[in-house]
């Protein structure tokens, strides 16, 4: 049956962001029809666990921690394949339509090249939301020295891309220390607290709220050095 032409489509976003949000529910999909232990498998080689990222690193862990990441590459991809593992419909549901919501404004402001350019948003994006999942994995690690609980899923990524939206409407020349983010940033900061104090009794499971922090910052980091490039190239 041919789609109506004046009908919108069902997910109004650009390709790049609709794709990363679709690929994070096929990861999640294809794993929970995989055996419990093909599971276990994928969840241990790529979620981002403390004991053994540090351990890798040299740290002196307690008797009965797990063994460490056998190798650099091993460790260091988990501060990004950590996004594509969920522990649930829910939770993987809630990240992917959040990043839809956020990923299409942000796509669309670094989809505006300078004179010249051509046009790289969707490849900004996701550089956008992967330089935010590493930063959300930094800071889980560091609040994590040396062992603590896992970190899973793209919420690191999706405040990444939250904080680059707060940000962004403060025009291409916003600066990090504007009243109106430092605003935001503390109003996300203290929900995201509030969120870790009552999530164990509401979601039954614990928020890495510091891997939310951490990717917050770090995507306003990387969102204002691609708005400081492109304002640099249109001058």
């Amino acid at each position: 049956m041919a789609r109506h032409p004046g009908r919108p489509p069902i997910i109004n976003a650009p390709p790049w962001v609709t794709g990363l949000a679709l690929a994070l529910l096929v990861a999640h999909g294809a794993r929970v029809l995989m055996s419990t232990d093909i599971q276990d498998i994928i969840l241990w080689n790529t979620a981002l666990f403390p004991e053994r990222f540090w351990g890798w690193w040299g740290a002196s862990l307690p008797p009965g921690a797990p063994y460490p990441y056998p190798n650099a590459l091993l460790a260091l991809a988990t501060l990004f394949t950590t996004a594509f593992v969920h522990s649930g419909w829910a939770h993987v549901g809630v990240n992917a339509a959040m990043l839809v919501g956020v990923g299409k404004p942000v796509h669309d402001m670094l989809d505006q090249p300078a004179p010249g350019e051509r046009r790289r948003g969707g490849a900004l994006f996701l550089l956008v939301f992967m330089f935010s999942v590493a930063g959300g994995s930094v800071a889980h690690l560091i609040a994590h020295f040396p062992d603590g609980m896992p970190a899973i899923g793209a919420s690191g990524g999706v405040s990444g891309l939250i904080a680059a939206v707060l940000l962004g409407q403060g025009g291409p020349q916003a600066r990090l220390l504007s009243r109106p983010f430092l605003t935001a940033s503390a109003v996300f900061a203290v929900a995201n607290i509030v969120l870790a104090l009552i999530g164990p009794a509401m979601l039954g499971g614990g928020i890495a709220w510091q891997a939310h922090m951490g990717g917050y910052f770090a995507g306003a980091l990387i969102f204002r050095l691609l708005m400081w490039r492109r304002v640099r190239a249109q001058a």
